[in-house]
């Protein structure tokens, strides 16, 4: 039997419930999200006390979610609190009150604990090894340095979304002067930190704030990947929103494509916040992490019951999840994967390809996955398989390379390649297309090795042999329903290669 648990992350802004399944085998599924918006860090009265106003709010959402945990039948209940609740003089008052009436006990995380827990959420979700993260809060931002996929250092500002627009902005529409001071500000308080600077690294960017300006650039520039993990902004498009946005109305903001309603009278302090990094550590390149603290506390339990303190490979982990999740066959997935990277490294060893490690990963993980559209349904199998690869989290991939790999995984041929590609031919060029049809190729002549599923096929040899490449395949004969299968896609090598393909084939050695 599986089970459920939850976390909930009480900030200075909102208030979130987050619902797991983790199946018997390990399988972990995200079956429940909701947010409430109810700006516990404005609801601070003058000796800094959290309202009664507050306290109720607060009480009205925790017993919605203690409702819905309660459905759900959810065993095991982790609520965390941020600097709204930490910089609160009541802290304990209120935390004490919360419980008594909802039933939920809340941890009050320091400003050291929130930065690990988005150092966690990042580290075990991208594969990355050196980065800057910033955590925008309501009320705090946590940065963190990343070296050798280790925490090497971390500070939590004492300023966040909110905070910021309530300190420095007037009214709705920011005026010059206020934009001035404010960034002059955030200058003063990242020079204290010389750490930030030491290296031009890229600048990973978590929560709502940085959410909604990717959602914002990415439906200004029509940009057509469905996830937000992952992507990727250049400095001068930081600018480009943080500029836009700024100029707005009220009115105007609440019509901004991509943007919360909830969240737009603080967007553009948030954004200053990136705009003032990324100026201040040079560099140029940003990326946006859909994951954040409340994945890195259910992820903390994860790695403790494992007694592992990082996942060691955030690729393999994500595969290894998926197919749990969609009942692959293990043996199958593994031959066909086993298969594809043996005629991989001898096609390079011949010199018929000039790929890398990079391009052997990508066919690794499609031959791994590339049944996974037969569990939707096992009519047009493959396009399903795309899909489905296109709309998940693929930790440790970027945007191209998830669609490098749903186009190698779901691969059937030329024509409908250039149908699956036509809504993304931003995001790849033609040298990609050319790899996809020349992996794709392999990862279906390796399916055809194995379309019994019974790894009869023990082994694997080509050779260049004069004009032609011959596949040697041990332990069926041409009457087999590989061989059948095989020579399907036999008679495309040449095309996609340059150089005939002869198959030969022993039961035995």
């Amino acid at each position: 039997m599986g089970k459920y648990s939850a976390v909930i992350d009480m900030g200075s802004n909102s208030v979130r419930l987050v619902i797991y399944y983790e199946a018997a085998g390990g399988a972990v599924y995200e079956v429940d999200n909701i947010k409430n918006t109810i700006r516990l860090g404005a609801f601070l009265d003058e000796n800094n006390d959290i309202t009664e106003q507050g306290i109720q709010e607060a009480i009205r959402v925790l017993r919605q979610y203690r409702q819905l945990c309660q459905a759900r039948e959810v065993s095991a209940v982790t609520g965390v609190a941020t600097a709204a609740v930490r910089n609160a003089r009541n802290c304990e008052a209120f935390l004490e009150q919360i419980y008594q009436e909802t039933g939920f006990t809340l941890r009050v995380l320091s400003g050291e604990e929130e930065a690990y827990y988005g150092y966690l959420a990042v580290v075990n979700t991208m594969n990355i090894t050196e980065a800057l993260t910033v955590d925008i809060g309501g009320a705090s931002s946590e940065l963190v340095k990343i070296s050798g996929r280790k925490l090497a250092e971390s500070h939590s500002f004492p300023f966040g979304a909110v905070t910021l627009t309530r300190r420095f902005f007037g009214h709705f529409s920011p005026t010059e002067a206020e934009i001035a001071a404010m960034e002059e500000y955030l200058r003063k308080e990242f020079s204290a930190y010389p750490w930030i600077k030491e290296k031009k690294y890229p600048l990973i960017g978590i929560g709502g704030t940085v959410r909604n300006l990717g959602k914002v650039h990415q439906k200004m520039t029509r940009y057509p990947f469905p996830g937000l993990h992952y992507y990727q902004m250049k400095k001068y498009q930081v600018d480009s929103v943080y500029h836009y946005l700024r100029e707005l109305s009220p009115a105007q903001m609440q019509n901004v494509e991509g943007l919360s309603k909830e969240r737009a009278d603080i967007i553009v302090a948030g954004i200053s916040i990136i705009k003032i990094l990324l100026e201040y550590i040079g560099t140029s390149k940003f990326i946006i992490s859909n994951k954040g603290l409340r994945d890195g506390v259910y992820m903390e339990a994860r790695l403790q019951a494992r007694n592992l303190p990082l996942i060691e490979d955030v690729v393999e982990e994500g595969v290894a999840m998926f197919m749990a999740n969609y009942n692959v066959n293990v043996l199958h997935a593994r031959h066909v994967d086993s298969v594809c990277r043996t005629m991989f490294d001898q096609l390079a060893r011949q010199g018929l390809h000039i790929y890398g490690e990079e391009e052997r990963r990508l066919l690794s993980v499609a031959a791994r996955l590339h049944d996974i559209g037969r569990m939707i349904n096992l009519g047009e199998w493959q396009q399903h398989t795309f899909y489905l690869l296109m709309h998940v989290l693929l930790p440790g991939l970027t945007h191209r390379e998830q669609l490098l790999t749903a186009l190698i995984a779901s691969y059937k041929g030329a024509k409908r390649l250039q149908r699956l590609v036509a809504p993304y031919e931003s995001l790849v060029s033609e040298a990609d297309l050319q790899m996809v049809e020349q992996l794709g190729l392999l990862l279906l002549m390796a399916r055809a090795l194995d379309r019994t599923e019974s790894q009869q096929v023990s082994n694997v040899k080509l050779t260049r042999e004069g004009k032609c490449v011959i596949l040697r395949c041990q332990g069926v004969d041409e009457r087999s329903l590989e061989a059948q299968t095989l020579e399907e896609h036999r008679k495309k090598f040449k095309k996609q290669f340059g150089i005939p393909l002869h198959v030969k084939w022993a039961k035995t050695p």
